[in-house]
């Protein structure tokens, strides 16, 4: 599980890339263009006036970092639901958590909870029901969170924004679609408030996946809450199965820039082709091919997949391949969260059941 991570992670962390580019189109750089001339200056002069250290005391960030502003009434009652605990806390009494970005070298803060839609709508790559949207905000919050590790502030940097890829193009280019999206998004957020998920005292990771296999995936015992469980409505989708095909030559060749590949010829696929082990949500975790045996996820990347979970066949003289789902398949299943919604599921009921055992709170 520890090879698959670092890559699910930098999957988990890419639509913080395309944050940046919500940002800036839903007007940041606009705002602290239209503040006073000495507040402009003071935010660009902060690291030299202050040796590199950025703090509250800059009026930039009290022109940006509108705290906490139309909470909802203060949460003091505390239930346990059948699927897991949720335990509340007065609005009041959360903790302010800031997002410190630069913009044309004036560095300012964001309160985490204005930070946040932007992030949701770039990890959501459709209209949702408000329910699903809500547990997209608690997991895109835990992960800052888990991120912080007890601090109250962090870098956008250390969120991996660093890399836009082509610039503004693809996703990032249909700025309008993101934006209609956007006041939903802001609506989950702000119902959802300083909630995160926990499995005893930690953060949890809160994996999730465009659509599973019918079945999510169990993790190791690092972590316990990933369970395997149904979500059998992703069966139902449209996109649910894709069916790719190549040549004999054009798969062999795609094999062979596995790092550390056994070398195999386009007269051996796909007859020399076995699977050797798949999970019980049926994704591939070890398949031999030729003399090399690779894990499901090296081949997912090599072929560019849309999921781990395949099946390899003949078609005439070509190779098909028949991929079901969408994405890792561990954690929440954005598909199966949102048939759940639709069948009049809670946010928290459905979180609950692709996150085991653990505690919904407010921090």
């Amino acid at each position: 599980m520890r090879k698959w991570l670092i890559a699910i992670a930098v999957m988990v962390l890419s639509p913080w890339a395309v944050s940046l580019i919500w940002m800036r189109a839903a007007g940041m750089e606009r705002e602290i263009k239209e503040m006073p001339g000495e507040w402009q200056a003071n935010a660009a002069g902060t690291e030299e006036s202050q040796g590199g250290e950025d703090t509250e005391s800059n009026p930039a960030v009290e022109a940006e970092g509108q705290a906490i502003k139309g909470e909802e009434a203060a949460k003091t009652s505390a239930e346990v639901t059948g699927r897991g605990s949720r335990e509340s806390g007065s609005s009041e009494n959360l903790i302010r958590r800031k997002i410190l970005v630069e913009r044309k070298g004036i560095r300012t803060y964001i309160d985490l909870e204005d930070y946040l839609p932007g992030v949701m709508v770039c990890q959501m790559d459709r209209d949702y029901n408000l329910e699903t949207m809500k547990c997209q905000a608690v997991i895109a919050r835990t992960y800052i969170y888990r991120l912080l590790n007890g601090r109250t502030e962090i870098y956008e940097e250390e969120l991996d924004m660093d890399y836009l890829g082509e610039g503004e193009g693809g996703v990032m280019a249909d700025r309008e679609k993101l934006f209609n999206r956007l006041e939903k998004c802001r609506e989950a957020a702000e119902a959802t408030r300083g909630q995160v998920m926990k499995y005893e005292d930690r953060y949890i990771l809160p994996l999730f996946h465009a659509i599973s296999a019918g079945r999510t995936r169990s993790g190791d015992g690092d972590f316990p809450y990933l369970q395997s469980v149904e979500s059998v409505a992703d069966t139902k989708r449209e996109d649910y199965m894709e069916t790719p095909k190549w040549s004999r030559a054009s798969f062999a060749a795609a094999i062979n820039q596995i790092p550390g590949a056994t070398p195999v010829g386009a007269e051996q696929v796909p007859e020399q082709i076995q699977t050797v082990k798949k999970d019980d949500a049926g994704y591939v975790t070890e398949m031999k091919i030729g003399a090399g045996i690779y894990s499901g996820d090296e081949i997912w990347y090599a072929l560019g997949l849309s999921s781990p979970c395949f099946n390899i066949e003949a078609d005439g003289d070509s190779i098909r391949v028949r991929v079901r789902g969408k994405g890792h398949g561990y954690g929440l299943s954005q598909a199966g969260a949102d048939s759940m919604a639709e069948a009049g599921w809670g946010y928290e009921d459905i979180l609950n059941h692709y996150y085991k055992n653990i505690s919904l709170i407010f921090e």
